[in-house]
């Protein structure tokens, strides 16, 4: 038979794990652990929150034991207490409410004995004490009382073990009482209600307690049910504030509808789970010497509150007195911080590596911390991470709101901005070491890559350290990505490693023009490896076609920018790959512009949106008329590969019909722009977006829509070229009668470009 139940739990009891259900539980065994920080049986309760006393499980769980005939005695830690945050008086004080349980009875005799046999037993060890006066009076009634009243098993709690300031005292307990527990199942049960704190947690996997516990685990998991409980948590609370304060002020009532479904929602997504969030906000609501409504827009930062009166006060002591525990709380904090700028979740070993700390030392930083964060699996519940791997989770939301601001935290207040710059430079040195082929942008090593692509844009706004500015001029950029420039994961590596690079040393540049060396010496080498890969787009049609749309897009209305529905996605420079995916032949990305950044132009005053890589690539293009770069050009002949590109996926598309919506519509240069879906934006200089209609792709009349315009553009641009005369001609023919049917005027003016390309090309002929 097990003698511990193991169970770890939170602060107060909700709905979804009650009371009674943990009795059910722990009927058939010795020993309980509860995770929660409040209790002590052999059953070991751990609570991931622990709140005040008010709301420890003991009251109703005790409570539940009396209902069911169950006789109990308990201790209850309290650190701030000197009586009880020690174990001199733990076994003194079970004995006694033992001894008061069972009058006229061995038991009291045994007791009593054991004193006068030893005047100085409560000097002895736990184990001797346990045994003398606990185990062995209610061995010796058992044996002796031939009375079922009492035949269900004495149960003892103790709760909150964790708040036994001495250590190897909370260690000498558990093992003290296992050891005496032996042969004692039969009788005696006992429940342990503690945070998960390392020292308490090892006890339990020790091999005193390994085989003979039972954890319940009382942390929520079931994100869903925990705020379901928390919800009905704060309805009930509130209804009753709000009942009582409008039965007794003679002001202004709060009305049955306060607070408000959207801002009872907002409180429950705070909780992220844990009533102890809920509970220190009910308990600073509920004060009666204020207006509840008033309390609670304190809460929500809608009204500035008092100095010495901070609705989390009580929250954030708890808070500081788990960080004192630290043995180290400067790293604590920087993985935390980590934590919090990362929304793809590092696994610890990449952690550890990008850190430079050793193997498995986050779980050493973190195992006193247990009640705020853990290192555990994938809990399966989260998107993306391996369950193969250990994580970081922070258990409280409301940490990021204590430790972010520095007049409630203090000595432990995080900078954020400070700490994403030092994140920053240990990426780039974390990457300098992953110069290899093998080297995988969706592997869970290159997890780092994505926290850099998102956080870059931070270095606008913060101080640039010694460290990082070293880190970003010393990085092996041609090692790092020559490895990869024949493969499909370029693309990739230019979105989310090259661009927000670039970010990075521009925003270094103009921080101080000093340091702009570091910027050039990067781009120099950049742009070396950019130019070899743009030879690629001056050999085939199709990669021409990308190229020429890329270089002129959003510049004429022909060439429009393609701007999906869902604002927030990527913008597109062609009409064949619109698509979040990366094409195998597009290797520098030209046909899929991802999002850029924001930035204020000092002399205008201005924001323009700045895309660092693509904006880059055009500059080369453009700068490329002289010197060595000459042969990128942009010429006749590029302009005809892309023209006959535009011919060969015109015959692929199906004219829209007569009876199409859109028959009416013109657009060229003096009749203006009157497609629905065409039109000029003047930011960012002015361009002109074409807003196509389904996520995925442009229907054919979209795309027949185009594709005419592309052409249109591109003619005029072209040399002679006798694939691109034959399709000109061939097109020519199928446009010798144009009376109706859609884009009537784009066709004119596609026909009427024929002829004059084939006036031009071919001076001879009778066009």
């Amino acid at each position: 038979m097990s003698l511990f139940n193991h169970c770890l739990h939170h602060e107060t009891f909700a709905p979804s794990l009650s009371s009674r259900d943990i009795f059910r539980r722990f009927e058939n065994r010795c020993w309980m652990f509860l995770s929660q920080g409040c209790c002590l049986h052999t059953e070991y309760i751990d609570n991931i929150e622990t709140g005040g006393k008010s709301h420890c499980p003991h009251k109703t769980f005790g409570m539940c034991c009396l209902e069911q005939d169950v006789l109990l005695a308990s201790f209850f830690f309290n650190r701030t207490d000197h009586t009880r945050n020690n174990a001199e008086s733990l076994v003194a004080t079970l004995a006694y409410q033992l001894y008061c349980a069972f009058p006229e009875t061995d038991v009291q005799s045994t007791i009593l004995s054991a004193i006068r046999t030893d005047p100085l037993i409560f000097k002895r060890t736990i184990q001797r004490q346990f045994t003398s006066l606990v185990v062995q009076p209610l061995a010796a009634y058992r044996s002796n009382s031939s009375s079922t009243q009492h035949r269900t098993p004495f149960l003892i709690m103790i709760d909150g073990l964790d708040e036994c300031m001495d250590r190897a005292s909370q260690k000498a307990i558990l093992i003290g009482l296992a050891e005496s527990m032996r042969g004692a199942a039969s009788y005696l049960r006992i429940f342990i209600a503690s945070r998960p704190e390392h020292d308490i947690r090892s006890s339990f996997g020790s091999k005193y307690l390994k085989d003979i516990h039972t954890l319940l685990a009382l942390d929520l998991h079931d994100q869903d049910e925990a705020d379901s409980d928390i919800k009905l948590y704060f309805l009930d609370r509130f209804a009753e504030i709000q009942e009582d304060f409008d039965g007794r002020t003679s002001g202004k009532k709060l009305g049955h509808s306060w607070p408000g479904e959207r801002l009872v929602k907002m409180l429950v997504e705070r909780s992220s789970g844990q009533f102890i969030y809920a509970s220190t906000i009910i308990r600073y609501v509920e004060s009666t010497r204020h207006r509840p409504d008033h309390r609670l827009e304190i809460v929500m930062n809608l009204r500035p509150h008092n100095d010495g009166d901070h609705p989390f006060a009580e929250l954030d002591a708890l808070y500081a007195m788990i960080l004192e525990a630290s043995s180290n709380i400067e790293k604590v904090l920087h993985v935390i911080s980590l934590h919090w700028i990362d929304s793809n979740k590092i696994c610890c070993h990449v952690i550890e590596k990008l850190l430079s700390y050793d193997e498995g030392e986050l779980d050493t930083l973190f195992c006193d911390l247990g009640a705020l964060v853990q290192v555990s699996h994938s809990n399966g519940n989260e998107y993306n991470l391996s369950h193969s791997q250990l994580y970081v989770h922070i258990l409280h939301a409301s940490l990021a709101d204590f430790l972010l601001d520095a007049a409630r935290s203090k000595q432990f207040y995080v900078d954020i901005g400070q700490e994403t710059i030092r994140h920053i430079a240990h990426i780039l040195q974390y990457f300098a070491t992953c110069c290899s082929s093998s080297f995988d942008p969706n592997s869970i090593a290159a997890t780092p890559l994505y926290v850099f692509a998102n956080n870059a844009f931070m270095c606008h706004w913060r101080p640039i350290s010694l460290e990082l500015r070293e880190a970003a001029f010393s990085f092996p950029l041609k090692e790092f990505l020559e490895p990869h420039t024949s493969t499909r994961i370029f693309p990739q590596l230019l979105e989310y490693f090259v661009s927000p690079f670039m970010e990075l040393l521009n925003a270094i540049a103009l921080k101080d023009s000093a340091w702009s060396y570091i910027r050039d010496h990067q781009y120099k080498i950049l742009e070396s490896i950019l130019m070899h890969q743009l030879g690629r787009y001056f050999h085939d049609n199709g990669l021409a076609l990308f190229l020429v749309l890329f270089y002129h897009l959003g510049s004429h209305q022909f060439v429009p920018i393609l701007k999906p529905p869902d604002p927030s996605s990527d913008t597109y420079s062609t009409s064949f790959n619109v698509l979040f995916v990366y094409d195998d032949s597009d290797i520098l990305s030209l046909s899929r512009i991802w999002g850029g950044l924001d930035v204020v132009d000092e002399e205008s005053g201005v924001s323009i949106r700045q895309y660092f890589f693509h904006d880059h690539v055009r500059r080369l293009l453009r700068d490329s008329v002289s010197g060595p770069n000459a042969k990128y050009t942009l010429g006749p002949n590029i302009y005809e590969k892309a023209a006959l590109a535009c011919f060969k996926e015109l015959g692929k598309v199906r004219p829209p019909s007569s009876s199409s919506d859109l028959t009416n519509i013109a657009t060229d240069d003096t009749e203006g722009n009157t497609h629905p879906k065409l039109r000029y934006d003047n930011a960012n200089g002015g361009q002109w977006l074409f807003e196509y209609s389904t996520e995925w792709k442009l229907d054919d009349e979209e795309l027949y829509f185009v594709l005419l315009g592309y052409i249109i553009f591109l003619l005029p641009l072209c040399g002679k070229s006798d694939a691109l005369v034959a399709a000109c001609e061939k097109r020519k023919i199928s446009y010798a009668d144009i009376s109706d049917g859609p884009f009537l005027i784009h066709r004119r003016l596609l026909h009427d470009e024929i002829n004059n390309y084939l006036a031009r090309v071919l001076p001879c002929s009778n066009v």
